[in-house]
């Protein structure tokens, strides 16, 4: 028997905004804390990101006036052929790389939560959507777990594939504090002190971390260099970087690290420090310094032993497959990307469309 509970859709930035003290208590309080899922980051970015097509379609569950659970999402209104139709995805997606995305739910409601928003979504709020498209969810999200058996209970169909890899290193406690003596791996040790030895050579090294004082000014500086450096515009991201940081600053979510040779950047982190962990985010690495040596590979040296050195024994290195991740992790957590359609004639065309082509593609091959 489902406990009926008060669901409240917010789809307007200024009922969003008033949400934001009851938001982050109850994202503290759970299973599901993360940078990624707390009201600034997810402000900030719907305010750069939101647009005409995306509208705003948080689920807000609440246990009498005690909020329990909030679905962060919005409708991604898509024109497939001549069909309209609405998407739900997860605030924070897919721009500016958001990993760990759940829907928040206080600890021991999480099955209350998501049999709540599962009949939501096929009763007052079934006329809102079409497909439910949830990418980056945690493969142990209790949320989920639940939110699958009452899919499989009522006999439909939902599609569950793997999503990214998240590599971790877990930074043993309890070693000294001598340059990279936490990295227990021998291999490691041995490329790090050959690598910084060469460095050191070619002139003045100085290992910078900006984590209070000058933070903006660091950011700034690290976007001037990540522009220069790449090939890629961030102007989107970098506005979504600023407003964040403007949000969040006096929680000191963020972290900036530079490598720089006789006063001129060679590489730059930018990470946010959260609940135990640091998240490496973002990276730029002058890379014509010295072919014999991987300046990332001494950054990530130095940014794990000041991690260390703060009592913060999780580096986690967010989603990606690059191979200097794994040379360093040690674990790490797997993400699930889940779709789901409703049992309606055009997201059926739709699906059946989708899987001709897929079909089609598999016999030319």
């Amino acid at each position: 028997m489902i406990k009926k509970n008060n669901i409240k859709v917010v789809d307007s930035m200024n009922e969003f905004f008033k949400l934001s003290e009851n938001w982050n208590r109850l994202l503290f309080e759970s299973s599901s804390n993360t940078i990624f899922l707390t009201w600034e980051w997810l402000y900030s970015w719907s305010e750069c990101f939101l647009n005409e097509n995306r509208k705003l379609f948080i689920l807000a569950v609440y246990e009498n006036d005690e909020l329990i659970g909030i679905a962060p999402w919005y409708i991604n209104h898509i024109k497939i052929g001549p069909f309209k139709i609405k998407q739900i995805e997860f605030l924070g997606s897919p721009e500016a790389g958001s990993d760990y995305l759940d829907v928040i739910s206080k600890k021991r409601k999480e099955k209350e939560v998501a049999l709540n928003i599962y009949e939501y979504l096929h009763n007052e709020g079934n006329g809102r959507w079409h497909f439910l498209k949830l990418n980056d969810m945690p493969a142990n999200s209790f949320f989920l777990l639940h939110f699958l058996c009452k899919v499989e209970e009522d006999g439909k169909y939902i599609e569950v594939k793997e999503g990214s890899f998240c590599p971790i290193l877990f930074i043993e406690e309890g070693k000294d504090s001598e340059l990279f003596s936490n990295i227990s791996s021998p291999r490691r040790k041995k490329k790090l002190k050959y690598e910084m030895n060469i460095l050191k050579k070619l002139g003045d090294i100085k290992y910078k971390v900006f984590f209070e004082e000058n933070i903006e000014r660091a950011l700034n500086d690290y976007m001037s260099f990540y522009e220069e450096k790449s090939e890629y515009s961030i102007e989107p991201l970098k506005k979504h970087l600023l407003k964040f940081l403007c949000m969040a600053n006096a929680k000191k979510w963020m972290q900036i690290d530079f490598l720089t040779l006789d006063g001129k950047n060679i590489a730059a982190f930018l990470h946010f420090r959260y609940g135990g962990r640091l998240y490496l985010y973002l990276i730029v690495v002058d890379k014509t310094i010295n072919p014999k040596i991987s300046i990332g590979n001494i950054m990530i040296g130095l940014c794990t032993e000041n991690a260390y050195k703060n009592q913060i024994f999780f580096y986690d290195f967010l989603k990606g497959a690059e191979n200097y991740k794994f040379f360093w992790a040690n674990s790490g957590q797997r993400s699930l990307n889940i779709f789901f359609c409703k049992r309606e004639l055009i997201p059926i065309l739709i699906s059946w469309g989708k899987l001709i082509k897929y079909g089609l593609k598999l016999f030319l091959r």
